[in-house]
């Protein structure tokens, strides 16, 4: 930390909170310098009083566990400091130093006035939801960070009055958050924006912190598609072929169709309950060594898709035969129900089923389909 920074206040302090992250697992040491939350009504346009008695029981709990959960999420994209506008460079190393509470004042109502430009801008498409900025100069292990996380209200039923009303949610929190690693008092260049929306909120990013993206859409597709394509092809082709094309199909279908790509999301949906045909192949092993990927191959996990740059990526052909190949160009619908193999006394066959292929090559006798699946 720098000079201002040195002797922190000591009625924020807490010291060495030990505790457990959200993922049930023993954490590093975290110690909280200074933190406020403070709710930002856009549809009001004012801002709530700052809450910095950070140390009470509930309070800490809750940071602690908002804390755990967004330093090294698995979900983000990295974004820079842009050289015009707005300084946010500076403001967030005024976070960690003495004057805290003056700059978290000056950017929650910046975030105000943001939300309010934008609502407007939005207006009668969707509602910006209400909430509240937590704004946290902490070290964890041997790593010290400031963040800002804007945390969505939830709706619930007050248990005395019974009335609706609204607050910071326990669990499932909605949140934008950006973190800033910090090294003897100066903000690491490389920022970490994560979302829990499918898609980066650009206000956030861009209008609330003059930040810009490191890598673009295409970069990030190209890399993100070669590296699962990669690792299915070391991994899983040789082993068993069917679970390869599979499993392909499916990642050429996720590509193609979705406008971002929340990376260990997508590795879930597709490979988390996926039932290999081969009951070698382990399934859980392949979900770990993906999940690493984003880290090995130097590629955001989470962006947005652009599909025309692995376009000649997808392409693939299998050879059938002199002469004869099977040529893939995108996915497959009905993957699993679209081939069939079988054995017609010692020869191999590969059966697809297809109104086109029946059209084309259908001789108009008794001949067809003679041949049925055991």
């Amino acid at each position: 930390m720098n000079d201002q920074s040195t002797t922190p206040d000591t009625t924020e302090l807490i010291d060495g909170i030990e505790g457990v992250g959200t993922d049930g697992a023993t954490s590093e040491p975290l110690t909280i310098f200074n933190a406020v939350v403070q709710k930002v009504d856009c549809k009001g346009q004012v801002l709530g009083s700052p809450f910095y008695r950070t140390n009470e029981k509930d309070i800490k709990t809750y940071l602690t566990g908002v804390i755990r959960s967004v330093v090294n999420i698995p979900r983000s994209q990295r974004f820079q400091f842009c050289a015009d506008g707005y300084d946010s460079k500076t403001a967030i190393e005024a976070l960690a130093t003495t004057a805290f509470k003056t700059e978290a004042l000056a950017l929650t109502q910046r975030l105000l006035q943001c939300e309010i430009a934008t609502q407007k801008k939005i207006s009668g498409l969707n509602e910006l939801r209400e909430g509240s900025l937590l704004c946290a100069h902490f070290q964890l292990g041997e790593e010290e960070h400031v963040i800002l996380v804007k945390i969505d209200h939830a709706g619930y039923l007050d248990e005395v009055t019974l009335q609706r009303t609204s607050g910071l949610p326990e669990k499932q929190r909605a949140q934008k958050c950006a973190t800033f690693a910090i090294t003897a008092g100066i903000v690491d260049p490389t920022i970490v924006i994560s979302d829990s929306n499918n898609s980066l909120t650009e206000y956030w990013w861009g209008g609330f912190l003059n930040l810009a993206s490191l890598s673009n859409p295409q970069q990030n597709t190209l890399r993100a598609f070669k590296a699962i394509e990669s690792l299915l092809k070391t991994k899983v082709e040789k082993k068993s072929p069917s679970d390869y094309w599979t499993l392909r199909n499916a990642f050429v279908s996720y590509f193609t169709t979705r406008p971002d790509c929340v990376f260990d999301q997508m590795i879930d949906d597709i490979m988390g309950s996926y039932p290999a045909h081969d009951p070698d192949l382990d399934m859980s092993k392949l979900v770990a060594e993906a999940k690493e990927l984003p880290k090995k191959k130097d590629f955001d996990s989470h962006f947005s898709i652009a599909p025309d740059v692995i376009s000649n990526k997808i392409k693939r052909q299998i050879p059938l035969g002199p002469n004869l190949d099977l040529r893939i160009t995108g996915e497959i619908s009905d993957f699993d129900t679209t081939f069939a193999t079988g054995d017609d006394d010692g020869r191999k066959y590969l059966k697809i089923y297809s109104n086109e292929g029946y059209a084309a090559f259908n001789k108009g006798d008794s001949k067809d389909d003679i041949h049925k699946d055991s």
